[in-house]
């Protein structure tokens, strides 16, 4: 019960920390770790157990300044990496494929108040098995779609973005439960610009439903 308890307090430091860094520094972070992780991934695809049906419901709420996104995630699969020479002792690598579906607000600006998003995020996901709780570090990059590219005080050019992710989670033994703090960037990589990203730092819940 300690660990349970330091870790979920972990979680609050951390938010503070992030909080106090500019989000350049976490925009150039998630994006850097969302491409090594999809590298490692599909660097190891032969060795990657058979997906299997493991269908997880999560809600995230974030918030940048003004500007706040409500997010619905969906996870159908789990693929694990069968690989136990890869990495250390008693750390998981799993890959998880994910929906999200965004309602965006923003309370002042001169475009539009309301948005928008759907995103599909292969989530790579490290985990570490210790005792009565999960600790687990997640990074995720993927293809995104907004309804308007005018929002609030940002103009964003394209419908068409990507979206980048990083987070730390925590959750019982069999994983049916799980808590995280999550940063998000969502941008068009400059295809076109003005390119003004969107960067959303919040926490999150997460129910594994079989």
């Amino acid at each position: 019960m300690k660990t349970k308890y330091l870790l979920t307090a972990a979680l609050f430091v951390t938010a503070s920390a992030a909080q106090a860094v500019d989000n350049n520094t976490l925009k150039n972070t998630v994006i850097l770790t969302g491409l090594v992780t999809n590298t490692f991934a599909m660097s190891h695809r032969d060795k990657f157990k058979a997906c299997e049906t493991d269908w997880r419901l999560g809600y995230q709420a974030g918030s940048e300044r003004d500007m706040h996104a409500q997010t619905l995630r969906l996870s159908p699969w789990t693929c694990e990496l069968d690989a136990p020479n890869v990495l250390p002792s008693g750390l998981r690598f799993s890959v998880i494929p994910t929906v999200l579906a965004s309602k965006w607000r923003a309370s002042s600006g001169h475009y539009a108040l309301h948005n928008e998003e759907i995103a599909l995020v292969p989530v790579g996901q490290f985990a570490w098995h210790l005792g009565a709780v999960v600790l687990d570090a997640s990074f995720g990059f993927g293809p995104s779609l907004i309804s308007k590219t005018n929002f609030g005080i940002k103009s964003k050019s394209t419908n068409f973005q990507f979206s980048d992710e990083m987070g730390l989670g925590i959750s019982d033994a069999k994983q049916r439960l799980r808590l995280d703090l999550t940063y998000r960037h969502i941008s068009n990589a400059d295809i076109k610009l003005p390119n003004n990203g969107m960067n959303f730092l919040g926490f999150g819940i997460t129910y594994r439903l079989d």
